[in-house]
């Protein structure tokens, strides 16, 4: 893949995100299309996120396929599986379909007739720990329906076809970092994720006890010069009780949520914030409508400021380079910003089918690099793995660690679990550039 392939697909968004406006047509520039200097804007730009709670029918569609997931890699630590799951959940059928791969022998025969029956209480479990408890508008974790209608392989039968030298089709992968937080994460897509956590953690803890499992959050960030500087605006949508109304929650949301987390100075200042802007939120979420996996990949990563991988994460194999690439991604991005070489930058990797190695490894630093973008590519290729194998052991993905990561972002989440977020070849990468 040429340079101009990948960058012209986020000249448009890189041009909004980071104040550098797409110049003419016919002009040839080796960003494709993007300036190689920073102009200013005349104008503001209001860049928003989203996140979704853990009820969300979407996200908790992702949630059972990383279930399945962890239950899978749980069986085999430090080994890995592939293959991809999906997840379709509605009030009364969960399904999980798709096909896994991994080295189950001898723990395991091929389409033993006990195999998925293992994944049934691992499911129900899962409802239980969102919400779902046989309320009147939670639905019943023992009553649902669960098939799983998926095709085992045991290892040594796909090993040409799935190990090395590469994956089975094309892949495209992502990877986003910035200066403008501590987290090294875009702010709109951080702080719809903080607020969504904190929401979940109030109705969890009881704290809160007519709050429901169901919510999403959003949230609109200023960015003058390129540079976020005040929160816009603030939405939130929860599912609640009738025993709460509109204003109550609103109290709730202002006092134990926004201000701990944005401060009163933040709230004073104009913000737009709506709290259930359609009217109350009661019968919601998997008691009336249908979630799919995949479909919150967006607010999984990087929100607008990213182009998005070719797959989705939830349900992939551990070894997977669609899942496993795309965490490689945001380590390559995060190591950049880290090690001074960018204010921000967007690190893409191509997969061509049966290749290990990536076909193409670029780099746009949006105008902000201090050394051409040629030379942190080589610096890249020249310190980092990117077979899909090396990968998986060098972030060390042979753990049950996805159902945690499918809530509240992928990235940006400074935990032991997440190795993708460490930074611990920063100095060999500057020496390399």
């Amino acid at each position: 893949m040429k340079r101009r392939d990948f960058l012209s697909l986020t000249a448009r968004s890189a041009a909004t995100l980071t104040a550098v406006p797409l110049t003419a047509a016919g002009d040839s520039t080796r960003h494709g299309g993007i300036a190689p200097r920073r102009i200013t804007r005349t104008d503001d730009v209001v860049v928003s996120a989203e996140s979704f709670l853990e009820g969300h029918p979407d996200k908790l569609a992702d949630l059972i396929a990383d279930t399945v997931t962890d239950t899978l890699q749980a069986m085999r630590p430090g080994r890995f599986h592939g293959g991809a799951l999906e997840a379709f959940a509605s009030s009364d059928l969960i399904a999980v379909g798709g096909t896994v791969v991994g080295p189950w022998a001898p723990i395991f025969t091929c389409l033993d007739e006990t195999f998925w029956a293992r994944f049934e209480q691992p499911i129900r479990d899962l409802l239980r720990a969102t919400g779902h408890d046989a309320g009147e508008f939670t639905i019943d974790p023992d009553a649902v329906e669960i098939r799983l209608a998926s095709f085992a392989q045991c290892f040594p039968v796909t090993y040409g076809i799935h190990g090395e030298p590469g994956p089975t089709e094309p892949v495209l992968v992502y990877g986003y970092a910035t200066d403008e937080t501590p987290e090294m994460m875009p702010l709109p897509t951080l702080l719809a994720h903080r607020i969504a956590a904190r929401i979940s953690e109030l109705r969890r803890s009881g704290a809160v006890p007519w709050l429901l499992p169901h919510g999403r959050t959003w949230v609109a960030v200023a960015y003058a010069d390129g540079e976020p500087v005040a929160v816009d605006g603030v939405e939130v949508i929860a599912q609640h009780t009738p025993y709460a109304d509109r204003q109550m929650l609103g109290e709730m949301i202002v006092e134990h949520v926004l201000i701990p987390l944005l401060g009163e100075a933040a709230l004073s200042d104009g913000i737009a914030l709506n709290i259930n802007p359609t009217g109350c939120c009661i019968i919601d979420g998997l008691v009336a409508r249908c979630g799919v996996s995949g479909r919150t990949l967006a607010s999984d990563t990087y929100g607008p400021h990213c182009p998005l991988p070719s797959h989705g994460l939830a349900g992939q194999g551990t070894e997977n380079i669609q899942r496993s690439g795309t965490l490689m991604a945001r380590y390559l991005a995060k190591h950049i910003v880290a090690a001074g070489l960018a204010r921000r930058c967007t690190v893409h990797m191509a997969y061509r089918a049966a290749g290990a190695e990536p076909e193409a490894v670029l780099v746009d630093s949006h105008g902000t690099g201090v050394v051409p973008d040629e030379r942190i590519e080589q610096g890249l290729r020249a310190v980092f793995p990117l077979t899909p194998w090396a990968i998986f052991e060098h972030l060390d993905l042979g753990r049950p660690i996805y159902r945690r990561a499918a809530t509240f972002g992928y990235f940006g989440r400074e935990e032991p679990e997440f190795s993708w977020e460490q930074l611990d070849k920063v100095d060999a990468l500057r020496g390399a550039v």
